[in-house]
């Protein structure tokens, strides 16, 4: 699904992504799974501000943004919630 990020937005899944992959969570860090390698240079091709995500990928952002303990900001919660209709796209 495509769907439109502001800078801020994307900012914000960076840092999610930087806290998780550098922070250990496969031994001791810097290990990078394929499927977020993927999603990281899809956010770095982005154009216009449009990113195209499937579920699964909106799913592995989603655990990214666990990292944040669920205090967010404006633009966090925004991410949150077009990633959430990606998983549950609903009627």
């Amino acid at each position: 699904m495509k769907f439109y990020l502001s800078a801020n937005e994307v900012d914000s899944i960076k840092a999610w992504a930087d806290k998780i992959i550098h922070g250990g969570h496969w031994g001791d860090g810097d290990i990078v799974i394929p499927e977020e390698s993927i999603i990281l240079n899809k956010i770095e091709g982005m154009q216009d501000g449009m990113l195209d995500l499937k579920e699964n990928e909106a799913k592995i952002i989603l655990t990214w943004s666990e990292s944040s303990m669920g205090i967010h900001t404006m633009e966090e919660d925004s991410v949150i919630k077009k990633l959430q209709r990606i998983v549950n796209p609903g009627p």
